[in-house]
C-alpha cells in the first residue's frame, strides 16, 4: 500500500527537479532582442476545508482543514501533495488523524471569463484506517493572476475504517495562490 504512495511522491519530485524541453533553438539575433522563455515548472499552494457527509443516511461527517502543494506543469495540469488534520467520528467520540495525500488536477477554462472547472482525483492514506480516495470538481474564480477561490460541489470520497470502505459526498472551499 505505502509503495505506490512512495513511487507517485517521487514521480513528482523528480518531474519537479526537471528542465522543461520545450523551448525551440533560437538564432542568436533574434534572442538578444527578446527576453529567453521561461519553462519553469509552476508553484501554488492551496488552503482548503471540506466537510464529508457520510453516506447512506448520515452515518457520519468528517471534517479536514489542510493545505496543498501543486507543482503547474502547464496553466491547466498539476501534481500535488496535501497535507490535512482529520477530525473523524471514532467508535466512541470524535478522534484527530493526519491525511497526506497525492493529486492530479486539471482545470478547464469556461471561455475567456476567469471561472474554470477543476477536475482533481486524489489517494491518501488514514494511519490506524487505511487507504482514501477522491474525486473533486466544482468550480473556482481567478481573483487577480495569482489568486484563486474554489468551490468544490461534487465530492464524493471513499474511506476504509476498520477494514471496510465507507463513502462519504463532500463539500469544500480553497484558496490558491501562485508563487
Amino acid at each position: 500500500m505505502r509503495a505506490p504512495l512512495t513511487v507517485l511522491c517521487a514521480v513528482v519530485a523528480v518531474l519537479s527537479i526537471a528542465e522543461g524541453a520545450r523551448a525551440a533553438p533560437a538564432d542568436t539575433a533574434s534572442s538578444a532582442s527578446t527576453p529567453a522563455s521561461d519553462d519553469r515548472i509552476g508553484k501554488r499552494v492551496t488552503g482548503f476545508g471540506t466537510v464529508a457527509l457520510g453516506m447512506p443516511g448520515l452515518a457520519f461527517m468528517n471534517e479536514l482543514v489542510g493545505a496543498r502543494l501543486e507543482l503547474e506543469y502547464t496553466p491547466r495540469f498539476a501534481l500535488g501533495f496535501s497535507l490535512a488534520y482529520a477530525n473523524l467520528k471514532g467508535k466512541d467520540a470524535r478522534v484527530s488523524n493526519m491525511l497526506p495525500e497525492v493529486s492530479v488536477a486539471y482545470r478547464s477554462p469556461l471561455g475567456q471569463s476567469d471561472f474554470g472547472v477543476p477536475t482533481r482525483f486524489a489517494r491518501g492514506y488514514l494511519p490506524k484506517n487505511g487507504p482514501t480516495l477522491r474525486l473533486t470538481s466544482g468550480f473556482d474564480l481567478a481573483v487577480n493572476d495569482s489568486v484563486s477561490l474554489e468551490l468544490a460541489l461534487l465530492e464524493p470520497m471513499m474511506w476504509v475504517a476498520r477494514d471496510k470502505p465507507e463513502l462519504s459526498f463532500n463539500f469544500g472551499a480553497a484558496v490558491r495562490a501562485r508563487f
